[in-house]
């Protein structure tokens, strides 16, 4: 009698489990596009949905994430969709698949999405590259942007070290609430020639 029950109860719970992840998408409440926000939408994103809590990197739940972005991305979600996809892609081991949504991005004028793929352009060798996505997202007044292009600057990544547009571009991104950026705003500047090319 008992393992009769215990079997019942194991089908049942197999039911409910299989019925709750054939839920279709929307059926809680949330535009799919919401649910992608809600799932995998970042701090640094001020084009993201706010009335969603922000994820960071690493704590996205990816298949929530890919199945809600995915299906607003395959809709014509745009440029944020397509950004916050990249981010659960990379997170689940995806690169080549979330660099090209972080290039599309880029191109669509995200300019976190700039930030970004400029980072994995800098990883591969291409600093003139990254270092032009980096000036396109600060000169878009993105905080993330401004702070990369200081740092750019700073270490001469793609440029030439420029000391005075270094601490102009990472005062812009610490006046823009990018913490982060006041710490290295005061970087010693002796070896740093006083006016470089860019």
């Amino acid at each position: 009698m008992r393992s009769t029950r215990t079997r019942t109860a194991g089908i049942v719970f197999f039911i409910a489990t299989t019925l709750i992840a054939t839920v279709p998408a929307g059926a809680s409440g949330l535009s799919i596009e919401d649910q992608c926000d809600a799932a995998a939408a970042s701090r640094h994103d001020s084009s993201r949905n706010p009335a969603f809590p922000t994820v960071e990197d690493g704590q996205i739940a990816i298949g929530v994430a890919l199945s809600a972005c995915r299906e607003a991305y395959n809709a014509g979600g745009g440029t944020r969709i397509a950004f916050q996809l990249a981010r659960a892609l990379e997170q689940g081991g995806q690169g080549l698949a979330a660099e090209n949504l972080y290039r599309e991005a880029a191109e669509g004028g995200h300019t976190v999405a700039m930030v970004r793929y400029g980072q994995l352009l800098q990883k591969k060798g291409e600093l003139a590259a990254a270092h032009a996505l980096y000036r396109r997202s600060a000169e878009a007044g993105d905080r993330l942007g401004a702070y990369a292009l200081g740092m750019s600057y700073r270490d001469g990544i793609g440029t030439a070290v420029d000391a005075g547009k270094a601490a102009q571009w990472l005062d812009a991104a610490a006046a823009g609430g990018y913490e982060i950026a006041a710490l290295v705003a005061d970087f010693p500047q002796a070896d740093a020639p006083a006016d470089g090319a860019h």
